[in-house]
């Protein structure tokens, strides 16, 4: 099993989300009888843990509903030839490189992406073989379960549900670009990575082979050549300050780049048309559900511009240890981890796909525990809470996991409804949590360090927090419980500004090129 302190290497890969994307649609003008030759050489994998498309609640066109479509790259060396990229002896677990969600929308005929940042710090699924929290990407790292555990981590921690997957290794994003023969990207500057090998010595638009593009979007220690320095000093060149933050967008980029390539040169051309597809489909793996659907799929995106598809990443803040290494958790040394912003996140989520996120459930009771060692924090959340229009049945104090912390909405497996009503009126680094342990029809709030409520005393409020008692045994007062006239819904007359680890700015949502970064040419 892979083990976390190998990330130091930092092993990157393009996942499935450009070549299923290119494939899915621009494929169609080939005809349907080769298409669904070349479809059934796709291998499949588990169904476990899928949402079913929601067909009754959200619009359908053609038969077909909205659909997220989760893209994996797994980036494991076992049974891989090319152990230029790491030894598949040593590096034989898997963690998912990238993490993009492709959401389809029948009713517009029209494609979005949403990137999760790898290194989220987040519960993992009850049974992961990585422990009870890692970094997000680890969740594929459970054998043959590996994509149903990433999903249902997905699921329950950012509420998006997934109907599909697909997931691809390094072999096959190589063969795919060679066998297109190549990817061109400009280049406005110079960029080097030692250790994923780019080397890109001059500028202008250029063709890619494989291994240069997989050196490309594996680049999380990019260095940049800058006016004013010489061209030979890669020494003197800066680094990219925003890391796999800003590979994100570059990756991004190649998704666009990709698809241009295979639609205006890939597929006019038969003989690389047929190299092309066999070089994709025989590397997928997928669910058999999206298998059966992938022929309505093509026929009802056909027209879909790849260029046009809009991308976002979900917001997030870095976090560092205490003195400046790896963020310690419970004694576990998780190295550089990124938080959760809420609500940004939320924002993000809805922008992306209004109809992700179910209708908020009130709870019958919430639960306060002070995770953080704050002085009273249970009890300033709790009233708040109250104050919201929820019955607050506890305020006590648990047990500190770090210097910082996440905040953590805890809920009855299957009532991510009723988390969904608490987790809205928190901000800060807020993440959600299914656990079995939790009564059904509470929520669990474990208050973290980085946390702001609706009303909490002494949050950067625009008004003044409600006054409430609460009593010697940190119970709220026997009033509390009626719930709001909007369910699920902030007062709008409170304003809340959002915490972070150290006061910095979250990652944008929208991708924000760099002076240095490819274009698509």
């Amino acid at each position: 099993m892979q083990v976390r302190g190998g990330r130091s290497w930092p092993r990157r890969l393009l996942i499935g989300a450009d070549i299923f994307l290119v494939t899915l649609l621009v494929v169609a003008g080939l005809g349907y009888g080769y298409v669904r030759y070349r479809l059934g050489s796709i291998k499949t994998g588990s169904s476990l843990g899928l949402s079913a498309s929601d067909g009754g609640s959200r619009n359908r066109s053609g038969g077909l509903s909205p659909e997220n479509i989760l893209l994996i790259g797994n980036e494991t060396r076992a049974g891989q030839t090319m152990v230029s990229f790491g030894n598949p002896a040593i590096l034989s677990g898997s963690l998912s490189d990238i993490i993009m969600i492709l959401h389809l929308n029948p009713m517009t005929d029209s494609a979005s992406i949403i990137s999760i940042p790898r290194d989220v710090f987040a519960p993992m699924p009850a049974g992961s073989q990585v422990g009870p929290y890692e970094k997000i990407d680890a969740a594929l790292n459970d054998g043959a379960n590996g994509p149903n555990n990433l999903i249902a981590a997905i699921t329950q921690d950012f509420g998006i549900p997934i109907n599909h997957y697909v997931e691809v290794n390094f072999d096959g994003f190589l063969q795919t670009v060679n066998a297109l023969g190549g990817i061109k990207l400009n280049f406005p500057e110079l960029l080097y990575d030692r250790y994923s090998g780019l080397n890109i010595t001059h500028t202008g638009c250029q063709l890619l082979s494989g291994t240069q593009a997989l050196a490309i979007v594996r680049s999380r220690h990019l260095q940049y050549d800058p006016p004013g320095v010489s061209p030979s000093d890669k020494s003197a060149w800066p680094y990219d300050p925003e890391s796999d933050l800003a590979r994100i967008v570059r990756d991004h980029t190649f998704v666009r780049a990709l698809a241009a390539t295979a639609k205006s040169d890939g597929l006019t051309d038969p003989l690389k048309a047929n190299a092309f597809l066999g070089a994709v489909l025989k590397q997928l793996i997928i669910d058999p559900g999206l298998k059966n659907q992938l022929v309505k799929l093509v026929a009802h995106y056909r027209s879909v511009n790849p260029g046009s598809i809009k991308t976002t990443t979900i917001p997030v803040t870095q976090v560092l240890g205490s003195s400046g290494n790896g963020y310690i958790y419970k004694g576990i040394d998780m190295g550089d981890v990124e938080f959760p912003q809420q609500p940004a996140d939320t924002g993000t989520i809805q922008r992306w796909d209004p109809g992700a996120l179910p209708t908020p459930v009130m709870p019958a009771a919430v639960q306060v525990y002070n995770i953080a060692g704050t002085n009273q924090l249970a009890a300033q959340v709790g009233t708040a809470l109250h104050a919201d229009g929820f019955n607050v049945t506890l305020e006590t104090n648990g047990t500190v996991p770090g210097y910082q912390s996440e905040t953590l909405v805890r809920y009855h497996p299957g009532q991510l409804a009723q988390g969904i009503s608490v987790f809205e009126h928190l901000s800060g680094a807020v993440i959600l949590q299914s656990l079995a342990s939790v009564p059904s029809g509470t929520v669990e709030v474990e208050a973290g360090s980085v946390l702001a409520v609706t009303g909490l005393p002494g949050s950067n409020t625009s008004t003044t927090a409600p006054s409430t008692t609460t009593s010697s045994s940190g119970a709220a007062p026997a009033s509390s419980g009626a719930a709001p006239a909007s369910s699920g819904a902030a007062p709008a007359s409170t304003t809340v500004t959002a915490p972070t680890p150290g006061g910095q700015a979250p990652s944008p949502s929208a991708d924000q090129l760099t002076p240095y970064d490819p274009r698509v040419c």
